[in-house]
């Protein structure tokens, strides 16, 4: 995961909300694998300058406790809209 991370932290705010919100996973006992961050990474390598704008905005792991409870992401991550 470190090599994933590593390539993300280089990579756009729509990456880098990849790793926040598996990061947000995670403290929900929710496993994110490196193949499913990485598809993630993969998914955002191309972004709008709005797409940037709104990721960069939602990037903040205090707002993400505030808007994704622990059941709400399990359900996204099921529902795989990761």
């Amino acid at each position: 995961m470190a090599l994933v991370l590593f390539l993300i932290g280089c990579g756009n705010p729509c990456q880098s909300l990849c790793e926040t919100m598996a990061a947000r996973a995670a403290e929900c006992e929710l496993n994110v694998s490196e193949e499913e961050l990485e598809a993630c990474a993969t998914r955002y390598e191309e972004v709008t300058p709005e797409m940037s704008a709104a990721c960069g905005e939602a990037n903040d792991a205090e707002r993400l406790e505030e808007w994704w409870t622990c059941e709400e992401l399990a359900e996204n991550y099921t529902n795989g809209a990761k």
